[in-house]
C-alpha cells in the first residue's frame, strides 16, 4: 500500500509526475530481490539526502518504491536503494 504525503508530491510531483513513494518493509524488499534475482547494490540507488528520500523518512539501507505517471505505461514503477549522502 502506498502512503501519499503531501510533502512528497509538493516535491516531485510537477516535475517527475510522481504518484507516490513508499519505503518498503525488509521481507518485501528481501522477497522483490530474489524475484529479480539482485543484490541490493544493483538497484538505481538515491541518496537520502534527496528531497523524496528526505519527505518519506528514508534511511541509507532502505528500499524506496516509487510510482510514477506514465504517458505510454500509466503507470511506472520503479525501486531505489537509498544510500548516504
Amino acid at each position: 500500500m502506498l502512503i501519499y504525503r503531501s510533502v512528497c508530491l509538493g516535491v516531485s510531483r510537477v516535475s517527475l509526475g510522481i504518484k507516490g513513494a513508499v519505503v518498503i518493509p525488509r521481507e518485501e524488499a528481501k522477497e522483490l530481490l530474489r524475484r529479480l534475482r539482485l543484490r541490493p547494490w544493483q538497484l538505481p540507488w538515491i541518496r537520502s539526502s534527496d528531497p523524496l528520500a528526505q519527505a518519506v523518512g528514508a534511511k541509507p539501507g532502505d528500499v524506496l518504491k516509487i510510482v510514477r505517471e506514465s504517458p505510454t505505461a500509466g503507470e511506472f514503477v520503479t525501486y531505489r536503494l537509498v544510500v548516504p549522502g
